[in-house]
């Protein structure tokens, strides 16, 4: 078996990503979750492809606290019998995960928000991504959205236990991977914190923030725009309280990294799908938006609640990503996986004809669009022509009349010349 960690979909060939290094201003969490299965898995002996557009700082932290990694610097190839492909939940066009199941490989969805938030959830045509800000928190992660995928063959796994339930209470087995770190940020021993609250100003939940911010007059607070991932640890490193005011998602890696670092988020209770979002993993959680400014005083007014959030929330945030027991996780989340159906090979013939088919499509195009070219070329060649002719109708036309006028001078002079020998014979 090969391990194919694929971050980009694609709708037309049925390709599996080039795998590059690009310039990032950050890696987002979720793909950093799968950049810790696709390194676990290589950790176990697999064989693994991590394919997408990359960071390198996250690829080297993890392979330096490994000591295994993934193949990467890969050109795009087509499924393989023998690939597992796993994909993220969040492609929002149907076609990026059809194409990958017209083949022959297995596939596997790593579910990494409620299905139906930011990814197309496997549904009728018609589904449109909602705005997080507003959207019905029971309209997502509905029983379809897990049902069908998993009766297309599709293996399915999280990180959020919140999902996993939600997965299993509709009958479909989601396995829970969680997440892992072999290094962790931790807390800096006896630092004095020169931030009351940090925030983020460039994500979803901004809005939220931007409404809350004015409600916490005499407290300093730090909004954190778009930044690194080691800024925004540096940064949150240097805060008491984390501001997080997200109405539903899944595991997000913000709240986890303040954690970890003995900033205490102060959030809603609303996302069912949160991990480490409770007081007993050392967070303060309340039920809407207004709430969260006087929470945030109550806490910072009180020193020694907030030392005992903040040392166990850094306590249980270590705990989650131990890496030993989420390699194990992997481990049995990989072998777990069914071997091809038997309706494989027919959906991997579909989606052969449909490339060849799309292929014959793409080169008539192309063809269209050389014999275009050469069509322009060619107008391009008569008009010249034309523009030639024209001209030298005109300098014809010049020439010809310059040889009359030339003409009818010369006719003229032999005329005086005649008319001036007939006066001197008479005279």
């Amino acid at each position: 078996m090969r391990v194919v960690v694929d971050l980009v979909g694609e709708r037309a060939h049925g390709l599996l990503a080039e795998s590059r290094f690009v310039q990032r201003p950050f890696l987002p969490g979720g793909e950093h979750n799968m950049y810790e299965f696709a390194f676990a898995a290589a950790s176990i002996g697999l064989e693994v492809e991590l394919r997408g557009w990359l960071e390198r700082a996250a690829f080297e932290r993890l392979a330096d606290g490994v000591g295994a990694a993934p193949r990467v610097g890969l050109s795009a190839r087509l499924p393989e019998p023998n690939d597992l492909v796993v994909v993220p939940e969040g492609w929002a066009d149907p076609l990026e995960y059809a194409r990958l199941l017209m083949s022959p490989a297995r596939i596997a969805i790593f579910v990494l928000a409620p299905p139906g938030l930011f990814g197309w959830p496997w549904v009728a045509p018609g589904w449109t991504r909602p705005d997080p800000l507003s959207v019905d928190l029971d309209a997502v992660a509905k029983p379809a959205h897990f049902q069908a995928p998993h009766g297309l063959g599709i293996s399915l796994l999280t990180h959020s236990p919140g999902i996993a339930t939600a997965a299993q209470a509709a009958g479909v087995p989601c396995a829970f991977v969680g997440t892992g770190r072999p290094d962790p940020p931790t807390p800096q021993p006896g630092i004095e914190r020169s931030v009351d609250v940090a925030a983020l100003t460039s994500n979803r939940w901004a809005p939220l923030v931007a409404e809350v911010v004015p409600h916490l007059r005499g407290l300093t607070v730090d909004l954190v725009g778009e930044s690194s991932n080691e800024e925004v640890i540096a940064r949150l490193t240097q805060a008491r309280v984390l501001l997080w005011p997200s109405r539903i998602e899944g595991h997000a890696t913000i709240p986890w990294e303040a954690r970890s670092v003995g900033c205490v988020p102060v959030a809603l209770s609303t996302n069912r799908f949160a991990v480490g979002l409770h007081e007993d993993a050392g967070a303060v959680v309340v039920d809407d938006v207004s709430d969260l400014a006087p929470a945030v005083h109550a806490l910072l007014a009180n020193e020694d609640r907030w030392r005992e959030l903040s040392t166990r929330a850094a306590g249980t945030a270590a705990s989650e990503v131990d890496w030993l027991a989420y390699v194990d996780r992997v481990r049995s989340f990989i072998s777990s996986v069914p071997p091809a159906a038997p309706d494989r090979a027919a959906l991997a013939g579909m989606g052969g004809a449909l490339t060849d088919w799309i292929e014959a499509q793409f080169s008539r195009a192309q063809r269209l669009e050389e014999i275009s070219v050469e069509l322009e070329r060619v107008r391009a060649d008569r008009d010249r022509l034309h523009e030639q002719e024209h001209h030298a109708r005109a300098e014809r036309d010049h020439a010809a009349r310059k040889l009359i006028e030339l003409h009818d001078r010369r006719a003229v002079r032999i005329a005086l010349r005649l008319a001036a020998l007939r006066n001197r014979r008479t005279s």
